[in-house]
């Protein structure tokens, strides 16, 4: 992408405090699926990754590193060493894939989701094999979510102690808590499915529990809300996801993460953009509504609110300045360009992504070598 003016002087890279730690500008790296840790452990590669792009400021899978074993604490330990060295903080993103997990990764027991079904379209691309066609889930006991919920605090307990300054819930994509959002998904008739109430129980609980262990200033949540990733489609997008983030607004937490309506992890923006637009108009709501994370912006009043999705060097500082949110979370950028916030605030041009090495197992330069 050509350089533009630098936006070191704008709003973008002013101080962001976000719980217990305050980022020196508002530039954040996105969590990323990168499957190149053997044996769910990270090893010297990730250590590197991280600590290039550190800045100051800013188990399901094969290959995607863990973090629910003592050997995998201490991986991670020399990881945030190597942020920290750098004035950078870290966050881990704890995530359950629920349906989208395939039985060859969970030592052949069957996935779990919010009731019994499986995702209808394309594959279960991260599996010891390569992609393979989904399976039946299992819908989840009362036991299974209880569980679900102390596999969460487990996790981030460990986190806290391998040096992440927090820890991010992953609440969208179509994973496991998302699947509990979605009405097309969850079919449940008990406390955790029907009403809009209800299929927000579990990330409430989750959060609460993992605030509870950790502290809620070190608790940050995603959510994307429009999304239409294996399988999701929510009848009522404000309606339930308003619910959620606004409950999750008085519990003090670190930060609020939402994904812009026109980002798709696999159709274009303008395809993305079309499918809102049809679904606007077919359920009678403002396409406006739909466009745009300004409805989430007026519901999320005392959290800072992070948003993610097609951000380049033109669109971003525009979206800080007029408060539409308190930070800019990149990710494809960032694995192109380790030093992203410097290039954003000099104005420098910014290498091109090559979507083809996002989910690779080696690195970059030994794959174009081979």
């Amino acid at each position: 992408m050509p350089s533009t003016t630098g936006l070191a002087s704008t709003k973008l890279f002013s101080p962001l405090k976000l719980g217990s730690i305050t980022l020196k500008h508002r530039v954040i790296m996105a969590p990323l699926t990168r499957v190149r840790s053997p044996e769910h452990i990270p090893n010297e590669n990730v250590v590197e990754y991280y600590r290039q792009r550190a800045s100051e400021g800013g188990g399901n899978y094969p290959g995607a590193p863990g973090v629910f074993t003592p050997e995998q604490r201490r991986a991670w330990k020399k990881v945030t060493d190597a942020v920290h060295e750098k004035g950078g903080f870290m966050y881990a993103q704890l995530w359950h894939v629920g349906r989208a997990a395939h039985p060859s990764s969970l030592g052949g027991r069957q996935p779990l989701a919010p009731s019994a079904g499986k995702i209808s379209t394309g594959m279960a691309y991260f599996t010891p094999k390569g992609p393979q066609p989904y399976v039946e889930a299992r819908e989840m006991t009362l036991s299974d979510i209880a569980d679900t919920i102390s596999d969460y605090v487990h996790a981030a307990k460990l986190c806290i102690e391998a040096g992440f300054d927090g820890i991010e819930i992953h609440n969208a994509n179509g994973y496991l808590l998302d699947q509990f959002l979605c009405d097309n998904i969850n079919h449940r008739t008990d406390s955790y499915g029907g009403s809009v109430e209800n299929r927000a129980r579990l990330t409430l609980e989750v959060t609460d529990a993992v605030a509870a262990a950790i502290g809620a200033d070190r608790v940050g949540i995603r959510f994307s809300p429009f999304g239409f990733f294996q399988g999701t489609q929510t009848s009522d997008i404000l309606g339930q996801y308003g619910y959620v983030m606004e409950q999750l607004d008085s519990r003090g937490l670190a930060y609020i993460h939402v994904i812009e309506p026109r980002q798709d992890l696999q159709a274009s923006e303008d395809k993305k953009i079309q499918r809102l637009r049809d679904v606007a108009k077919s359920r009678g709501v403002s396409e406006e509504d739909l466009l745009s994370i300004r409805p989430f912006r007026e519901v999320v009043k005392n959290t800072p609110l992070l948003t993610n999705g097609g951000f380049n060097t033109t669109n971003v500082a525009p979206v800080v300045e007029k408060g539409e949110a308190d930070g800019i979370v990149y990710g494809r950028y960032f694995i192109s360009n380790p030093d992203l916030p410097e290039r954003l605030a000099k104005g420098l041009e910014l290498t091109p992504y090559n979507r083809d090495t996002f989910y690779s197992a080696g690195n970059e330069v030994d794959e174009q070598e081979e």
